[in-house]
């Protein structure tokens, strides 16, 4: 029983450190920094569509420019600031889907 607490008390050390160097080390799980350019109301974001789990959000700024993200099931930024010519490269089954709407 003696050291079976041992074992267990190791283990809830190993734990905490484990935790505490992630902490430490910038592990922020889901904190996301926003800058003042992503806060500024200048561009209009647009879901355009979803395709094999996939969204796909069409910015346009004030000056008419066309910028694409991408995100997946998760919400996580796969992609972002893309023009046209860069989605058709980097996502083509999106860029078909998006010319054929």
């Amino acid at each position: 029983m003696k050291t079976l607490s041992i074992i267990f008390v190791v283990f809830l050390f190993t734990v905490s450190a484990v935790f505490a160097w992630g902490l430490e080390s910038g592990c922020s799980g889901s904190h996301k920094e926003i800058t003042l350019a992503e806060q500024s109301s200048d561009v209009r974001e647009v879901i355009v569509v979803r395709i094999d789990g996939m969204e796909v959000h069409q910015l346009t700024s004030e000056e008419g420019k066309v910028f694409f993200n991408i995100l997946d099931v998760f919400g996580e930024e796969l992609a972002k600031g893309l023009d046209r010519d860069q989605l058709a490269e980097q996502f083509p089954e999106i860029f078909k889907a998006l010319s054929k709407s």
